[in-house]
């Protein structure tokens, strides 16, 4: 259990959780992912999974993107996206 730390909990003390970061990305021909720039490039080996997510169509600013669980040339597995509304590449951890 957790402990009462008297504090009194505000909106403004939440912070985001996974909140996505920009990413440089190296596009192939196809608009798929070749490599990333984490603190070094590193060609991207495999795309393990592909799906798109289309939501809030109905908002002012609606969510289009095009995730990829890519595996990199180090053996890091990864989690990016392409906005495909604003563009730009975003890693996204789960």
């Amino acid at each position: 259990m957790v402990e009462n730390t008297g504090k009194t909990v505000r909106a403004d003390t939440y912070k985001p959780v996974n909140t996505p970061s920009a990413l440089q990305v190296a596009e192939g021909a196809l608009g798929l992912p070749l490599a990333v720039k984490l603190k070094r490039r590193e060609a991207v080996i495999s795309i393990e999974d592909r799906w798109r997510i289309d939501d809030e169509w109905w908002r002012a600013e609606p969510v289009s993107r095009l995730y990829y669980n890519v595996l990199l040339t180090s053996g890091q597995r990864l989690v990016l996206y392409k906005d495909l509304v604003g563009g730009g590449w975003y890693e996204q951890e789960y």
